[in-house]
Formats: structure tokens, sequence, C-alpha cells
């Protein structure tokens, strides 16, 4: 049986910084390579949904990420937004620039461009990339029906 905390209330902008609130909790799956899913529930439609702003969705998981999931490896986080149309899972990706900044281990080497140019590649190992040690993002991200394994983890 996958575990399932109970939902929390969670206050959070949205683009114009106007406080919103949904409900949230966390489920972990009872998979092989556990996974840790991050559930928002909207349901009041005065607030703006976190499936309709990447801005208010990304603040939220980063608060939940910072202050319930910290140092559970990036990699095995999923994030579900449940509003009044369905539920719809995203992928979360780590903001780098933000891992770099923070003094997180990576590592560099320069590589010649076209003409005199170098540029730098950056290497990172994905166990490095751990929640509230970085920023996580979806903003690139597509919505896309929730998995099998996440939807039993919620249910």
């Amino acid at each position: 049986m996958p575990f399932r905390s109970p939902f929390a209330d969670v206050v959070y902008p949205d683009e114009s910084g106007v406080p919103c609130a949904l409900q949230y909790r966390i489920a972990i799956t009872d998979t092989p390579d556990r996974l840790a899913v991050i559930h928002l529930r909207h349901t009041d439609q005065t607030f703006t949904s976190p499936a309709d702003s990447a801005i208010a969705r990304d603040h939220t998981l980063n608060r939940i990420a910072e202050s319930a999931l910290h140092g559970i490896p990036v990699k095995a986080l999923r994030l579900v937004v449940e509003d009044l149309r369905g539920a719809a899972e995203y992928a979360i990706e780590a903001d780098i620039d933000d891992y770099i900044r923070r003094g997180n281990p990576y590592e560099s080497s320069h590589v010649k461009a076209a003409g005199s140019r170098v540029r730098e590649s950056i290497s990172i190992r994905s166990e490095s990339i751990v929640a509230g040690r970085t920023r996580v993002q979806t903003v690139h991200a597509i919505p896309i029906p929730t998995s099998a394994e996440v939807a039993h983890a919620l249910a």
C-alpha cells in the first residue's frame, strides 16, 4: 500500500502577486523505484489554477519541495495538478543556473566551437540534483495524463 499524507492547505501568489490557495498532499508509490508524488488539488475557481500558470505551479512546487521533500532526488519527484477539468502530470526539471549559483557539485570543461570561440560544457550527476538544494521548474512541461503508478499512489 503506498503512503499518502492528508491534504494540507498552501497559499501561493498568482502572476500579479495576488494570494491564492489550494490543497496539496504527498504520496509515495509502492513501485521498486519509489517516487514521491506532489498532488496539488485546486477546487476554488476564484483562484488561479496551477494548471493555467507555470508561475503559480512552480512557486508552489518549490515551497513544498523545500519544506517537505528536502534531500529527495529530483528524478524521484512527480507533480500532479488536479482541478475541475481533471488531473495531469507535469515533468519536473532542475533550474541549472540556480543549481550552479548555489555552489552544488558539477564538472565543466571548455569545448572548442566554430572559429576561435570556446563553449563551456557542464556535466551534473542526476543523483546530485535534490529537492531543497536547487529550484525546480515545470515551465517547459506539457501536461500529460497521469501515469498508472502515480494514479495508483493517489487513489
